[in-house]
Protein backbone atom coordinates (compact mmCIF):
# COMPACT_ATOMS: atom_id res chain seq x y z
CA UNK A 1 0.00 0.00 0.00
CA UNK A 2 1.14 3.50 -0.82
CA UNK A 3 -0.49 6.73 0.38
CA UNK A 4 0.05 10.23 -0.98
CA UNK A 5 -0.54 13.03 1.56
CA UNK A 6 -1.04 16.60 0.35
CA UNK A 7 0.12 18.78 2.07
CA UNK A 8 2.26 16.51 4.19
CA UNK A 9 3.74 19.23 6.42
CA UNK A 10 0.54 21.00 7.34
CA UNK A 11 0.17 20.11 11.02
CA UNK A 12 -2.64 17.64 10.32
CA UNK A 13 -0.85 16.31 7.23
CA UNK A 14 2.27 15.78 9.30
CA UNK A 15 0.34 13.70 11.85
CA UNK A 16 -1.18 11.66 9.00
CA UNK A 17 2.25 11.13 7.45
CA UNK A 18 3.88 10.19 10.72
CA UNK A 19 1.07 7.83 11.74
CA UNK A 20 1.09 5.99 8.42
CA UNK A 21 4.88 5.66 8.48
CA UNK A 22 4.67 4.20 11.99
CA UNK A 23 2.35 1.54 10.56
CA UNK A 24 5.00 0.67 7.96
CA UNK A 25 3.07 2.17 5.06
CA UNK A 26 4.88 3.82 2.17
CA UNK A 27 4.05 7.53 2.12
CA UNK A 28 4.58 10.07 -0.63
CA UNK A 29 4.38 13.58 0.74
CA UNK A 30 3.61 16.62 -1.34
CA UNK A 31 4.44 19.98 0.18
CA UNK A 32 6.26 23.08 -1.07
CA UNK A 33 8.05 23.55 2.33
CA UNK A 34 7.50 27.29 2.46
CA UNK A 35 8.21 27.95 6.13
CA UNK A 36 10.47 26.94 9.01
CA UNK A 37 7.76 24.74 10.56
CA UNK A 38 7.50 22.60 7.41
CA UNK A 39 11.28 22.42 7.25
CA UNK A 40 11.44 21.27 10.87
CA UNK A 41 8.68 18.66 10.42
CA UNK A 42 10.52 17.31 7.37
CA UNK A 43 13.45 16.43 9.65
CA UNK A 44 11.19 14.13 11.69
CA UNK A 45 10.14 11.94 8.74
CA UNK A 46 12.59 12.70 5.94
CA UNK A 47 15.02 9.87 6.73
CA UNK A 48 12.35 7.18 6.88
CA UNK A 49 12.96 4.78 3.99
CA UNK A 50 9.18 4.54 3.40
CA UNK A 51 8.91 8.30 2.80
CA UNK A 52 9.36 10.23 -0.43
CA UNK A 53 8.85 13.97 -0.71
CA UNK A 54 7.89 16.07 -3.72
CA UNK A 55 7.36 19.81 -3.80
CA UNK A 56 4.42 19.63 -6.24
CA UNK A 57 1.97 16.97 -7.41
CA UNK A 58 3.35 17.25 -10.95
CA UNK A 59 6.83 16.31 -9.65
CA UNK A 60 5.37 13.16 -8.11
CA UNK A 61 3.49 12.30 -11.29
CA UNK A 62 6.72 12.65 -13.30
CA UNK A 63 8.72 10.37 -11.00
CA UNK A 64 6.33 7.81 -9.49
CA UNK A 65 4.08 5.54 -11.48
CA UNK A 66 0.61 5.37 -9.97
CA UNK A 67 -0.43 1.89 -8.89
CA UNK A 68 -3.79 0.29 -8.16
CA UNK A 69 -3.11 0.09 -4.43
CA UNK A 70 -2.26 3.79 -4.09
CA UNK A 71 -4.44 6.02 -1.98
CA UNK A 72 -4.46 9.81 -1.89
CA UNK A 73 -5.39 11.97 1.08
CA UNK A 74 -5.81 15.70 0.46
CA UNK A 75 -6.43 18.20 3.24
CA UNK A 76 -9.15 20.47 1.91
CA UNK A 77 -10.87 23.21 3.90
CA UNK A 78 -12.27 21.48 6.99
CA UNK A 79 -11.81 17.89 5.95
CA UNK A 80 -9.92 15.11 4.26
CA UNK A 81 -10.62 13.91 0.75
CA UNK A 82 -9.59 10.25 0.63
CA UNK A 83 -9.57 8.47 -2.70
CA UNK A 84 -8.20 5.42 -4.43
CA UNK A 85 -7.84 5.96 -8.15
CA UNK A 86 -11.08 6.83 -9.88
CA UNK A 87 -13.12 4.16 -8.12
CA UNK A 88 -13.41 5.19 -4.49
CA UNK A 89 -13.75 8.61 -2.88
CA UNK A 90 -14.62 9.51 0.67
CA UNK A 91 -15.00 12.87 2.40
CA UNK A 92 -14.11 12.96 6.09
CA UNK A 93 -15.09 16.12 7.87
CA UNK A 94 -12.52 16.91 10.53
CA UNK A 95 -13.81 18.00 13.90
CA UNK A 96 -12.17 20.96 15.59
CA UNK A 97 -8.73 19.56 16.41
CA UNK A 98 -5.88 20.47 18.71
CA UNK A 99 -2.44 19.03 19.17
CA UNK A 100 1.26 19.35 18.63
CA UNK A 101 2.32 21.64 15.77
CA UNK A 102 -1.06 23.36 15.43
CA UNK A 103 -1.18 27.12 14.87
CA UNK A 104 -2.05 28.30 18.37
CA UNK A 105 -2.55 31.88 17.14
CA UNK A 106 -5.79 30.82 15.43
CA UNK A 107 -7.30 30.07 18.85
CA UNK A 108 -6.51 33.51 20.21
CA UNK A 109 -4.99 31.91 23.33
CA UNK A 110 -2.06 33.77 24.88
CA UNK A 111 -1.09 31.14 27.42
CA UNK A 112 -1.54 27.50 28.38
CA UNK A 113 -4.53 28.17 30.64
CA UNK A 114 -6.37 30.06 27.90
CA UNK A 115 -5.66 27.25 25.43
CA UNK A 116 -6.98 24.61 27.85
CA UNK A 117 -10.13 26.71 28.28
CA UNK A 118 -10.48 27.13 24.49
CA UNK A 119 -10.23 23.34 24.03
CA UNK A 120 -12.85 22.70 26.69
CA UNK A 121 -15.20 25.44 25.45
CA UNK A 122 -15.01 24.23 21.84
CA UNK A 123 -14.91 20.52 22.70
CA UNK A 124 -11.91 20.15 20.42
CA UNK A 125 -10.64 16.65 19.66
CA UNK A 126 -7.01 15.72 20.27
CA UNK A 127 -5.14 15.02 17.01
CA UNK A 128 -3.87 11.67 18.32
CA UNK A 129 -7.41 10.47 18.99
CA UNK A 130 -8.47 11.61 15.53
CA UNK A 131 -5.50 9.78 13.95
CA UNK A 132 -6.34 6.57 15.82
CA UNK A 133 -9.89 6.69 14.47
CA UNK A 134 -8.70 7.59 10.97
CA UNK A 135 -6.17 4.74 10.86
CA UNK A 136 -8.74 2.23 12.14
CA UNK A 137 -11.12 3.35 9.42
CA UNK A 138 -8.49 3.55 6.72
CA UNK A 139 -6.60 0.31 7.41
CA UNK A 140 -9.56 -1.84 8.40
CA UNK A 141 -11.98 -0.32 5.85
CA UNK A 142 -14.47 0.52 8.59
CA UNK A 143 -16.78 3.52 8.65
CA UNK A 144 -15.00 6.56 10.09
CA UNK A 145 -16.03 7.42 13.64
CA UNK A 146 -14.22 9.54 16.19
CA UNK A 147 -14.94 8.18 19.65
CA UNK A 148 -16.73 10.11 22.32
CA UNK A 149 -14.59 12.84 23.85
CA UNK A 150 -13.80 11.71 27.41
CA UNK A 151 -10.92 14.00 28.32
CA UNK A 152 -10.77 15.67 31.67
CA UNK A 153 -8.96 18.91 32.38
CA UNK A 154 -5.81 17.12 33.65
CA UNK A 155 -5.39 15.15 30.40
CA UNK A 156 -5.99 18.27 28.31
CA UNK A 157 -3.44 20.16 30.42
CA UNK A 158 -0.81 17.43 29.85
CA UNK A 159 -1.45 17.54 26.12
CA UNK A 160 -1.30 21.32 26.07
CA UNK A 161 2.09 21.15 27.83
CA UNK A 162 3.41 18.98 24.97
CA UNK A 163 1.81 21.28 22.41
CA UNK A 164 3.39 24.30 24.11
CA UNK A 165 6.85 22.68 23.97
CA UNK A 166 6.40 22.25 20.19
CA UNK A 167 5.37 25.88 19.92
CA UNK A 168 8.45 27.01 21.85
CA UNK A 169 10.66 24.88 19.60
CA UNK A 170 9.18 26.57 16.54
CA UNK A 171 9.80 30.01 18.01
CA UNK A 172 13.46 29.11 18.50
CA UNK A 173 13.92 27.92 14.91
Amino acid sequence: MMVTINPCFHWIGYHLTSSLLQEGIEVIGIDPIEDSKSDLLYMYVGRNSNFQHFFQRSDKENHVQQSNDEWEVDLVDEGLLVRQGDTEENWIETPLLYGEWMDIRKTGAQGKGELVQWIMDHQATYIGDFMDAFLRSFLDQEPFRVGERLEDKDIITERVDALWRCEQLLRNV
